[in-house]
């Protein structure tokens, strides 16, 4: 939980300093995106729902990103271990072209192939 808490933060830092300096503006949430099922009383969504400043988009599968405005300010994506190889690499093409300052947090056991500048943490699921 760490981990999410880290690099949501990071995130939200990131967020902070890409805002105009002349505005006033302050990024009032942490906008996270979930990718793949996430149940309620999971670790990750307990964790967004529990903690203050989060903002909780959920999108079931890799398709619906494409629904997602590219407008959309996201902070932090978490990819979860039910995409296949081929889902997360795309995904995160996708997120790195469309959100390039949005933080990864893949969630899956093993390595695999994926290059790393493709996602910012891994953390094996529970």
């Amino acid at each position: 939980m760490n981990n999410l808490y880290d690099t949501a933060t990071v995130a939200q830092e990131k967020a902070i300093g890409i805002l105009d300096r002349g505005q006033h503006q302050k990024a009032t949430a942490i906008h996270v995106l979930s990718v793949g099922p996430l149940d309620r009383g999971s670790m990750v969504h307990d964790a967004l729902l529990d903690g203050p400043g989060f903002r909780l988009t959920i999108a079931a599968g890799y398709r619906e990103l494409w629904a997602i405005p590219r407008q959309e300010p996201l902070h932090a994506v978490i990819l979860h271990s039910t995409l296949t190889s081929f889902e997360l690499e795309a995904a995160c093409q996708l997120i790195r072209r469309r959100w390039p300052h949005a933080r990864i947090l893949i969630i899956r056991n093993g390595e695999g192939s994926l290059e790393d500048a493709l996602y910012d943490d891994r953390v094996a699921p529970p």
